[in-house]
């Protein structure tokens, strides 16, 4: 029995100060490693949710500018106007008769849109001014295509080239406050040709 007491005795000191102090060095690596996964996944659901944010406001303006250009050349009066006054790699004027009062000049609701590239920004202009619909942008490039999917590749296109588009090709490339590339691209087929 006297073994069991000293045995017993032994056992109950408790750690020393060594063990103590690799007790801390271990848990310290742990939680040190645990912070930084922590941390690396607020950052990763940071960047995915303002991708998603800007991926959804560039959905939007691709949106409008699909429903618009797909209207180029609306002209229930016949009246025989251009569909595109301008049709350049980084610019487009759409025209389209909504109201069927035999002109492209009403502002309300929108018969002549311009779009452009511009200092990082893609502008909108309805007749009323310009207006910045997509921030960040880093490049616009519109392409042209005529009835057998052809590209029409001298830009700015002729007056004769542009009533041969049927087809607008829109890329969209942008970048976020945090760096992220996001790209867009489409083509629209025009309704009215």
């Amino acid at each position: 029995m006297s073994t069991m007491k000293k045995f017993r005795k032994t056992n109950r000191q408790g750690m020393t100060l060594t063990e103590l102090m690799i007790s801390l060095a271990i848990f310290g690596v742990i939680m040190a490693v645990l912070f930084g996964f922590l941390t690396g996944a607020r950052n990763s659901y940071s960047d995915t949710r303002e991708r998603a944010q800007y991926q959804q406001s560039m959905r939007a303006v691709m949106s409008l500018v699909t429903r618009e250009i797909r209207s180029a050349g609306c002209d229930p009066s016949e009246v025989g106007f251009d569909y595109f006054g301008i049709a350049d790699d980084d610019q487009l004027t759409c025209r389209m008769d909504l109201n069927g009062d035999s002109d492209f000049a009403d502002i309300g609701p929108d018969e002549n849109i311009s779009y452009r590239f511009a200092a990082g920004d893609l502008v909108r202009n309805n007749g009323s001014g310009d207006q910045v619909i997509l921030r960040g942008v880093q490049n616009l490039v519109f392409t042209y295509f005529d009835v057998d999917g052809n590209e029409l590749t001298i830009v700015p296109l002729s007056a004769a080239n542009r009533t041969l588009v049927r087809f607008v090709g829109v890329s969209i490339q942008g970048q976020t406050s945090r760096g992220e590339p996001v790209t867009y691209t489409t083509r629209i087929a025009l309704r009215n040709g």
